[in-house]
């Protein structure tokens, strides 16, 4: 019998101060593209959706670096066009556009599709082996807005979603969790005690 990490597990052990730094990246970089309206709307306005997105990513890293630089445990690898965090020896975390379902667009390349794949050990009953995890906000499309701040675990494919919850900063900076089981989606089937929630496609950035 295997079991996935639960919300609870993983956010256990990237620990607070983890958590709501990425919550604050978040914040901050949905402020910028208000500002970014404000003061240049027509450039903007001319921003296709996939060159919308990879402005939004360049933020979104750069707050995730100042947020998480303090950190003992953390550390980043930023290789064009990958862009990673890990936080000790368990947790790889990857900065992802989410739509309302948890679903996330990337260019299928074996590395893209290597970090959505978890490690067998992972699924092991010692629970070894390094966590995938996309963090990033929830996109709408229809208003090209940042909603809130969100994590996700999949593993196979980038719609095969695991669980993905929203996390927002509380007032002590710590991060609090909803899970996201959005209006009209599938219920999930059980895989050890954890939902498999099946999303749709979206149209998207291979960054964010």
């Amino acid at each position: 019998m295997f079991s996935y990490p639960t919300p609870d597990e993983v956010l256990a052990g990237l620990g607070d101060k983890v958590v709501g730094g990425l919550a604050n990246a978040v914040v901050a970089v949905a402020a910028d593209l208000v500002e970014y309206r404000r003061i240049a709307p027509h450039f903007v306005s001319r921003h296709s959706e996939r060159g919308l997105a990879n402005w939004i990513h360049d933020q979104m890293w750069s707050h995730v670096l100042r947020e998480l630089d303090s950190i003992p445990n953390v550390s980043f690898v930023d290789k064009e066009p990958t862009r990673d965090v890990y936080v000790g020896l368990d947790y790889r975390l990857r900065v992802k556009r989410h739509s309302p379902t948890g679903a996330i667009r990337s260019y299928p390349t074996q590395e893209a599709l290597s970090f959505v794949t978890q490690q067998p050990d992972l699924l092991s009953e010692d629970g070894a082996g390094i966590v995938n995890l996309c963090v990033g906000y929830e996109w709408d499309a229809g208003s090209r807005t940042i909603g809130g701040p969100v994590m996700s675990l999949r593993d196979g494919s980038f719609d095969e979603v695991i669980w993905v919850i929203d996390v927002s900063a509380g007032s002590g900076g710590e991060g609090t969790v909803r899970p996201m089981f959005p209006t009209g989606a599938p219920k999930p089937p059980t895989i050890g005690g954890t939902p498999n929630q099946e999303t749709n496609k979206e149209e998207g950035s291979k960054e964010s």
